[in-house]
């Protein structure tokens, strides 16, 4: 018999920028970001040495010049850090090992999408049809946009029944906040 797991989902979701207070004002406008707690900020003590770089895995010599925590409706909240190093790499591409980017779920992509160009970020494409079997339907659409300071970010919606529900019980987070706040089964 296997331990039950005492993992609850994910908590939040770091994101290294090159300038706190510009990003803040970024997912303010972009994603209706709300600011939940600024740990420090620039005019604190920096965190750095031996021990940060240690416990963060942070390469030598990296400063950390704030943290904040911003709140973007439901799901995992985003943890900032302005972290300045002697040998920073550029932000992850599709392509690369690790975590590559981030989807957000939203009700209408046209309008999340131009919303956040307009703040400033760029979109890859225009929104399109998501070509996996698992999850196609009609209006179900995907657009990848990158953040100003390089970082991936997927909008994507699915107003259509996936395929997916046909091999599991297990349901994704918004199939069962639809089913709960229309008295609907989704299970079908």
């Amino acid at each position: 018999m296997s331990t039950p797991s005492t993992v609850r989902g994910i908590n939040h979701i770091g994101i290294t920028v090159p300038d706190i207070e510009a990003a803040k004002a970024f997912l303010a406008a972009a994603l209706g970001g709300q600011l939940i707690y600024q740990s420090f900020g620039p005019a604190d003590p920096p965190r750095q040495g031996e021990a940060f770089e240690r416990a963060t895995g942070a390469a030598p010599g990296t400063v950390v010049r704030a943290q904040a925590m911003v709140k973007i409706e439901t799901g995992p909240d985003l943890e900032l850090f302005e972290m300045h190093g002697p040998d920073q790499a550029a932000p992850a591409r599709a392509s690369d090992f690790g975590i590559t980017h981030f989807g957000v779920y939203t009700d209408d992509i046209d309008a999340a999408v131009a919303r956040f160009v307009a703040a400033g970020g760029a979109a890859l494409t225009a929104p399109r049809s998501i070509p996996y079997a698992t999850e196609k339907g009609e209006r179900n659409k995907v657009c990848y946009c990158r953040m100003p300071w390089g970082t991936t970010i997927e909008f994507i919606t699915l107003p259509d029944r996936m395929a997916y529900r046909d091999h599991t019980a297990l349901r994704r987070w918004q199939d069962e906040d639809r089913a709960a706040s229309s008295g609907q089964s989704f299970s079908q």
